[in-house]
Order: structure tokens, then C-alpha cells, then sequence
């Protein structure tokens, strides 16, 4: 029967070049080292390996037995990261999200839905990462904020979202009822960080803009409501009277700053979230 650590072994002297070289990286001594290889040779029945006097090197077949043995091992740790992804599943919800919108939508949802689950979130700042995660089990659910098409993926839209730029009436944008992004690049803003693909989306659409950035949500909610920075505001969270008198929002016009989110879960798991999706019902 084939052992990995023997591939392992294998591997390491295909990278490292020499026996002392790559004992070392393994921590093990070279005798033994040599020993593993000998014993690959005789399991197989094929010399991987010339030798000379106090010099060995892989030969052809062996180079080609090394890259076999680097595809087996990636394959052997995303088994074992799947197998311990999907023990964690049967007690654990682990929800990867884009934004922070969609985990205060669906976190509560879920604690209600699933009695005795825990309910563990992330978030990302690129889909491409939460569905990468999603497949190989590092989570059972993602929020999106661009459309998919993947037949393995069951996929429902939930949640839309505006960003809108909140001024102070004294800012001589103030006098806009609407802007553009290329309108505001260019000015110092005020901008919370953990927001996920926002805050790329920010750095990337205005570049030329001087941003003041805080990672403590409380303190920037204080700072943005009496500083004279900008800053941007969501429709989805309630703008505080205290807020509105000293401040204009103004809507802003650019398609990227219009979300529409979508909650997504493997098919095979389409069942188990069905209560989800039916409370999640249409688009909010």
C-alpha cells in the first residue's frame, strides 16, 4: 500500500536536489531519508534514482514519479480539508459574505431557523474567494453582490442596496442632487474599512480621493456624524434625525454603488436551506 509520507519524502529531495538537503528540510536524518527512497524503489520495482559514489539523483522516471507524487499530496490535504470541512458542517453554519448587510440580514435568520447551530460569518472582499470556499466546504453559504451561473450552486436574490454620500451643508457638493463617483473622486472622505467589496470598490472607482479610514464601526458612526468629511451612507441603515440636521444625503448615480445581493448554497444542500430561502421570500 502506498504511504504519503514516503511521497512526501519523494517530493522534498525533487525539490531540494540532494539527500542532505532535503533531510534537513524534513527533519529526519539522512540514512533514513535514503532508506524511504530505496524502499519506494522496491515497492514500485523501478529505480527512480542514478547513483554514483556519494552522489544519487532522480532520473527520468523518478522525475516523473515526483510530479505524480506533488498532484496525490494536493489532492490527499484538499481531502482532508474536505472531510473536516464537512464534520464541522453537521454542527456549524459558516456563512462567507461580501458585505456586512448581508450577515445582519441573514445571521438572525439562521439563529432562529436552526436551533442548537452555531452560526459562525466571514467576510470577503471578492465573490471569486466565497465561492471558492463554498465549494471545497469552508462554508455552506455565501452572500454575492454579482450574478453566477454555476449548475452546482442553487442561487436567490435577497437584498438590494444604495450607497449614498452623506455632506455637510456647508460642502460645496452639498448643493448637488445627485453625483457620480467621478464627481466625488478627488475629495477627503471619511471611510469605514470592514465593509468588504465597498471598500475595494472605493479605493478602485477614486483614486484620487484622500481617505481618513477607521476599523472601529462605533467611533466612525461619531466621527462621520460631526466631522466635515463626507462620508458614504447605505438606504439599508437608518439615518439618525441627529445625522439629518447636520448633513445632506445625496443619492449617488453610478450602476456599482446599486447592489442587489444573492445568497447562495450547494445543490445537494438546497434542501437543507429551503426554511432559509422561503424566509428570505423576494427581493427587499
Amino acid at each position: 500500500m502506498l504511504e504519503l509520507y514516503l511521497l512526501e519524502q519523494l517530493l522534498a529531495f525533487a525539490n531540494h536536489g540532494t539527500l542532505s538537503a532535503a533531510a534537513e528540510a524534513l527533519h529526519i536524518s539522512q540514512p533514513a531519508l535514503s532508506q524511504s527512497m530505496k524502499k519506494l524503489e522496491n515497492q514500485w520495482g523501478v529505480p527512480l534514482f542514478d547513483r554514483q559514489k556519494n552522489r544519487i539523483w532522480l532520473n527520468e522516471t523518478g522525475r516523473m514519479a515526483a510530479s505524480c507524487a506533488a498532484r496525490l499530496l494536493e489532492q490527499a490535504q484538499d481531502m482532508e480539508e474536505q472531510v473536516r470541512a464537512f464534520e464541522r458542517s453537521r454542527r456549524t453554519i459558516s456563512l462567507g459574505a461580501c458585505a456586512p448587510v448581508p450577515v445582519d440580514d441573514l445571521t438572525p435568520l439562521l439563529t432562529r431557523l436552526y436551533e442548537g447551530v452555531t452560526i459562525s460569518s466571514e467576510i470577503r472582499a471578492r465573490d471569486e474567494e466565497l465561492l471558492e470556499g463554498l465549494h471545497k466546504g469552508r462554508y455552506q453559504l455565501v452572500a454575492l453582490h454579482e450574478p453566477v451561473e454555476d449548475p452546482g450552486l442553487y442561487v436567490q436574490p435577497f437584498r438590494k442596496e444604495q450607497l449614498f454620500l452623506s455632506l455637510p451643508f456647508s460642502h460645496p457638493l452639498a448643493e448637488r442632487d445627485a453625483l457620480t463617483l467621478r464627481e466625488i473622486d478627488g475629495q477627503n472622505l471619511l471611510l469605514y474599512t470592514k465593509i468588504g467589496f465597498w471598500y475595494e470598490l472605493c479605493c478602485e472607482k477614486l483614486p484620487n480621493a484622500h481617505f481618513l479610514m477607521m476599523s472601529e464601526q462605533t467611533v466612525f458612526n461619531e466621527v462621520a456624524g460631526t466631522v466635515a468629511f463626507p462620508s458614504f451612507v447605505s438606504d439599508v441603515v437608518p439615518v439618525s434625525e441627529s445625522m439629518r440636521a447636520q448633513k445632506k444625503i445625496v443619492p449617488i448615480l453610478d450602476e456599482e454603488v446599486h447592489v442587489t445581493y444573492l445568497c447562495a448554497c450547494r445543490i445537494q444542500d438546497r434542501k437543507r436551506f429551503a426554511p432559509l430561502f422561503r424566509a428570505l421570500g423576494t427581493v427587499r
